[in-house]
């Protein structure tokens, strides 16, 4: 009797294959105590969260229909069409860490990580990676809509370039997070949370295209880097060897695993349909293999700094143990005898510090925190770098749009002469009234030769002036807003136009 419960309270629950058939495409009545009619709203949408956090994206993917959820219903089509872009990584190491300092654990050089600076960001949630020498800084902040995007601005010897956003097809109205290049600065590694994803923050990628001189579209980077849960701040280590994201799936809100994949595995993609074995994938467990473990990669971004960090690691950590072993000894001489080899590591590790100190790393014994040292795979958590002042260049003045609380269309659509931006808000088959443009002032009309009316606003001399303000109209309920370019009134591509500034 007890077996068949459980197998009735599985079903309720969790709404598994019966003899090939889903039982939510059976008749109800013989499967559930209550009928999707019967369901309220609220029921519908909780039975469809806890499909989609299982993978079941197909599943969850007609309640959400079914209870109107098109935004929810969007995300599990997000995580069908993932589903033919999965790796099966092999998973080096995985460790649990405060979400306020885990970064702090990431194999990258000491101090790199700064509070922001109030001339970059306001907020104390996003640190700035920073490391000594950089040239330019990716960043976190919030823009003129208020949503938090992607910016970077370069060391022009004196003084810093004007932040500008990093591209177009790198903004959404949602809020974009941790920005990482790779070891090479050829690829862009971010979160976000209103682009193409599965539900929290997602992972995505960029690459660097040097003709056009921007970064080129963001791609989702599957599963299971990306899961329905928050998934964030990837990179690689500078060897090359591993890769490193954080997520809070199957965590606290407070805390988040870190996970340490072997890059080589990650290079193949393929199709996995079903439910259970992507889940059991996207756990990502690690498989403790020391033949696969490289602590020296773990612990620096330096080949130079590689050797002594593992020794010293290691040294550390013999010293904690046979502190224990000094603590338990009950006899005498094996007690005097532990306190003979514990000098002498203590003596290596000294030796090791001085070696920090010479090279500029810095690192105290009894200070410096280490997990997993043990396992052959090193966590040691950095010190955080002190804030740090910019001396910023401004922008050039534009002349863009108001809202004001009844719009206006522009009374000469004539545009100036020279290369010049502007923002597309809407297009329409007719006529548009003073309600559709949302009180903005002033508004272009124009007719395509596809017979459609286009609605713009803004002039504007530099394509990052515009985009700082792309957001501003999305926002305003113009969610496909966009950027167009003219030279002498004429439309032209955007690229080009970019590429003559």
């Amino acid at each position: 009797m007890k077996r068949v419960l459980t197998g009735i309270i599985l079903l309720l629950t969790t709404g598994v294959s019966l003899q090939g058939q889903n039982v939510l495409d059976r008749p109800m009545a013989m499967t559930m105590p209550v009928a999707p009619e019967r369901m309220t709203l609220e029921q519908i949408v909780e039975r469809a969260d806890s499909l989609h956090r299982a993978y079941r994206f197909r599943d969850a993917l007609e309640l959400y229909r079914l209870a109107g959820e098109s935004g929810k219903a969007a995300l599990s089509q997000n995580g069908i069409n993932l589903m033919d872009l999965c790796a099966k990584p092999h998973v080096v190491a995985r460790q649990r860490f405060s979400r306020k300092d885990f970064f702090l654990y990431y194999p990258l050089p000491q101090h790199a990580w700064h509070p922001s600076p109030n001339q970059l960001d306001s907020s104390e949630f996003y640190p700035v990676y920073y490391p000594k020498g950089a040239d330019a800084i990716y960043y976190s902040a919030r823009d003129r809509a208020g949503t938090r995007s992607l910016f970077v601005t370069e060391d022009l010897d004196s003084i810093w370039r004007a932040p500008r956003l990093l591209g177009e097809s790198l903004l959404s109205i949602g809020t974009e997070i941790f920005p990482m290049l790779s070891p090479d600065g050829q690829t862009l590694y971010f979160a976000s949370d209103g682009l193409f994803g599965v539900g929290g923050f997602d992972l995505y990628m960029s690459r660097w295209d040097a003709d056009a001189g921007r970064w080129g579209a963001p791609v989702n980077m599957g599963f299971p880097f990306n899961s329905p849960s928050d998934d964030f701040l990837l990179c690689d280590t500078q060897d090359g060897k591993y890769t490193l994201f954080a997520s809070n799936r199957e965590c606290a809100a407070d805390s988040v695993y870190v996970y340490v994949l072997d890059r080589a595995s990650l290079q193949k993609r393929e199709a996995v349909r079903d439910a259970a074995e992507l889940a059991g994938i996207a756990a990502l467990r690690a498989v403790q293999d020391p033949s696969r473990m490289d602590a020296a990669s773990a612990m620096s971004s330096t080949p130079q700094e590689n050797a002594n960090t593992r020794l010293y690691t290691r040294k550390m950590e013999e010293a904690r143990q046979l502190r224990d072993a000094i603590s338990k000894a009950d006899v005498r001489a094996v007690r005097d005898s532990l306190l003979t080899l514990l000098e002498e590591v203590n003596l290596e590790i000294r030796l090791v510090e001085r070696s920090f100190l010479q090279s500029g790393v810095v690192a105290q014994a009894e200070d410096k925190e280490v997990v997993g040292a043990s396992l052959s795979y090193t966590f040691a958590r950095n010190a955080m770098g002190g804030r740090f002042k910019l001396r910023l260049g401004t922008h050039e003045p534009s002349s863009a749009f108001r809202v004001m609380p009844v719009g206006r269309f522009a009374a000469d659509n004539k545009l100036p002469d020279g290369i010049i931006y502007q923002i597309v808000l809407f297009t329409s088959a007719g006529h548009a009234s003073l309600d559709d443009i949302r009180g903005v002032t002033p508004v272009y009309e124009r007719l395509g030769s596809n017979l459609r009316y286009s609605y713009s606003t803004g002039l504007y001399r530099h394509y990052d002036a515009a985009l700082l303000d792309l957001n501003t109209l999305r926002t305003l309920g113009f969610p496909e807003a966009h950027i167009v370019a003219y030279r002498d009134g004429r439309s032209i591509p955007l690229s080009l136009a970019i590429n003559e500034e």
